[in-house]
């Protein structure tokens, strides 16, 4: 046993702490089938004190430590970024600490899961608003809030779940423990506020992917759940994702307030339909094309019959829109979406459509009216890269897919876009081929640029787009500068996060 493993099996004891290879393996990837990097530690710590003399002792042994929540990133946000260093599992500090009721505030610790937390505000009738991002049985508070993260349902009307953020307790890479907001004031009993006493550090930390700060314990605004909701889906025409991005806009700018919006691409239906992942459309829609849905809640009948009037009004305006029944069984995911909790079920269908298929995609936001032409470059891309792409095919006997997951209305004129290419691993039908794995990083590389040209706002970084964002020169050279800097002052010796964003 190393000195340095001593010192911090000291801080959490021996069954919190383990450096075997079968642990240090499982905690070597996310989601996709590349970024593959073994830590030398796996450390569960309980509180931010324990994570403080972690994090001291990190930095006085100039070892890297890597935050994971709830590692259901994509790009490699919650591993080491090449072998070694300490992965620091927040499952430990899923605590929820105390709910103010007068105040409709829950405070929690960071490792929490969006899913439990809403559980339990369940009880009251209430919910976080947006209900972090689409992975948020397991997702973590802290994970979601250092991505700005969308797509658990109630995005349309709520935004990014930091947009919920009352206050932070953090770690300092450095070992320091500061709040922000109104816990700033130390003679503040609870959080209530994030604005004032001097400027919003909290968001230094909100989106900052986990390179500036350890997020230990979190304050969120929580809402009333309205006591009525309707909800419908709707078969598009040919140009589908021309369509949704007209009915988007003119929700939009009718200031009617939905709770989701969503339109899923041909694509992902017709081989989803092929699949078996969509029994409710199997054979309810003689037209395998896009779908269109969306969710209202209201505090009343008539507020709700007026919403869904409006609503229907704009989208069967559309040439050969079709509404589908009011069921399940009608073809209504809609309903599941909302009642079944299906938000955290079905966002990145785009990942399983074939056995051993994983995702090499992209999450960003980009404004309504542009993604329909980002969805056309994605086929020209795949027309583009065709030959590479036959390669993996002629190994696998299955081509790789291109094309987008849902397309989610998020706050303003925005949408939140999943878009990318799905492919095999390189070991297959019991032989390993390296080729694949050659093929699919050029191939990502490639289709992150493409995308990243469009002028897209990245949200989730992790390993692969922090560093492809820099490589591809995309930062403006003053912010990246700034950027830079922030974290030589909060992070002097690079321990937290070490690689992203090509600092080091």
């Amino acid at each position: 046993m190393s000195e340095l493993y001593q010192k911090l099996e000291d801080i959490v004891s021996k069954n919190y702490i383990s450096n075997s290879e079968y642990i240090r393996h499982a905690y070597s990837r996310n989601v996709d089938p590349l970024l593959q990097c073994v830590p030398d530690i796996v450390i569960r710590p309980k509180d931010a004190q324990e994570i403080s003399e972690i994090l001291k002792i990190a930095n006085e042994e100039n070892i890297p430590v890597f935050v994971r929540g709830g590692g259901d990133c994509e790009f490699g946000g919650s591993k080491p970024i090449g072998d070694g260093g300490i992965v620091l599992d927040m499952k430990r500090m899923n605590r929820i600490i105390h709910f103010n009721q007068e105040n409709l505030i829950a405070t929690v610790e960071a490792g929490i899961s969006w899913g439990r937390l809403n559980e339990y505000l369940s009880m009251y009738g209430l919910y976080t608003g947006c209900m972090g991002p689409g992975s948020g049985m397991t997702a973590s508070i802290g994970g979601g809030i250092s991505h700005h993260s969308v797509g658990g349902g109630g995005c349309a009307k709520y935004g990014a779940c930091t947009n919920q953020l009352v206050s932070l307790e953090v770690v300092l890479p450095t070992g320091e423990i500061i709040e922000t907001g109104s816990q700033a004031n130390k003679f503040s009993p609870l959080p209530f506020n994030r604005f004032g006493n001097g400027p919003d550090l909290a968001g230094l930390f909100c989106g900052d992917n986990g390179i500036l700060g350890v997020k230990t314990k979190a304050s969120l605004k929580v809402f009333p759940k309205p006591p009525y909701a309707n909800y419908k889906t709707f078969v598009l025409n040919r140009k589908s994702a021309q369509v949704s991005s007209e009915i988007l806009y003119e929700i939009r700018h009718k200031g009617i307030d939905v709770y989701d919006a969503m339109y899923i691409m041909d694509l992902v239906v017709t081989v989803g339909c092929q699949q078996g992942l969509f029994p409710m459309w199997e054979s309810n829609l003689k037209r395998k094309r896009g779908i269109f849905f969306y969710t209202i809640e209201a505090n009343s009948e008539v507020e709700l019959e007026e919403k869904t009037k409006q609503l229907d009004n704009i989208i069967l305006s559309k040439n050969k829109t079709e509404e589908l029944g009011s069921e399940l069984s009608d073809g209504n995911i809609a309903r599941w979406h909302y009642e079944e909790q299906g938000h955290w079920q079905m966002y990145h269908n785009l990942w399983g459509m074939f056995p051993a298929l994983e995702p090499l995609t992209a999450e960003c936001f980009t404004p309504i009216n542009t993604y329909p032409h980002i969805l056309a470059d994605l086929d020209q891309w795949d027309i583009e890269h065709n030959d590479d792409i036959q390669k993996i095919t002629e190994i696998t006997g299955q081509r790789p897919i291109t094309g987008s997951g849902p397309i989610l209305l998020i706050d303003g004129c925005n949408v939140e876009l999943t878009c990318g290419f799905t492919s095999y691993s390189a070991y297959f039908d019991g032989k390993h081929h390296s080729i694949i794995d050659e093929i699919n990083l050029k191939l990502w590389k490639s289709i992150l640029e493409r995308v990243t040209k469009h002028g897209v706002q990245w949200y989730m970084m992790g390993d692969m787009m922090s560093r492809m964002m820099v490589d591809f020169g995309a930062y403006q050279e003053k912010f990246y500068e700034l950027m830079k800097n922030i974290k030589k002052t909060l992070d002097p010796n690079s321990i937290l996060s070490r690689g992203k964003y090509n600092f080091e």
